[in-house]
């Protein structure tokens, strides 16, 4: 199969990531680096059908509260890497609330530097190699960072809730990714 998922926790004995929680998808793609990653630099949630729903699901919690939820796209992303096969973003924020707590950086150094220790963070990359000189491998990574253990038992169930949609969303994006990739070349 070429998709799977990992899912880890500092409490794992066989974790050696600083990282709280870990998800990752790959796939095999016969497209040229540059291509893929600029298929994955102009992709959208909202590409997906399968997204609307789930955002509604959601944020059901919100409307019945009555509180407006913010559309969540790559855009609210900080780009904190980009090169030749790597593209790193990060986004902070407390994602179990209704409106996600996001915070909002403007250059990597900025997130870099940021010290909140009220929110999680989470690093979304995407990960090129080469396999031959028309196949290459695309793998995405999530990894969330909570720094207090208050922060880990707030974003826990909130990972348990999400991570099979999140999941499924990340291995459809690539299942996309794929497709305009081999259509453009």
């Amino acid at each position: 199969m070429e998709t799977f998922s990992l899912m880890c926790s500092r409490s794992d004995h066989l974790n050696d990531t600083p990282f709280d929680f870990s998800e990752r998808h790959s796939i095999f793609i016969n497209a040229p680096s540059d291509v893929i990653l600029n298929c994955v630099r102009h992709y959208r949630l909202g590409d997906d059908t399968l997204f609307r729903p789930a955002l509604y699901l959601r944020s059901l919690p919100a409307r019945l509260m009555r509180r407006p939820l913010p559309a969540l796209d790559l855009d609210d992303f900080t780009l904190l890497l980009a090169d030749h096969q790597r593209l790193v973003y990060g986004l902070k924020g407390a994602f179990w609330e209704t409106d996600y707590g996001l915070l909002r950086f403007n250059t990597p150094t900025e997130f870099l530097g940021d010290r909140d220790a009220s929110v999680a963070t989470l690093i979304l990359s995407f990960r090129i190699s080469s396999v031959t000189e028309s196949r290459t491998y695309l793998v995405t990574r999530t990894d969330i960072l909570c720094p207090t253990r208050r922060i880990r038992r707030l974003f826990l169930p909130y990972w348990l809730l999400i991570r099979p949609v999140s999941g499924l969303l990340r291995r459809r994006m690539l299942s996309q990714i794929k497709a305009r990739s081999e259509q453009s070349v």
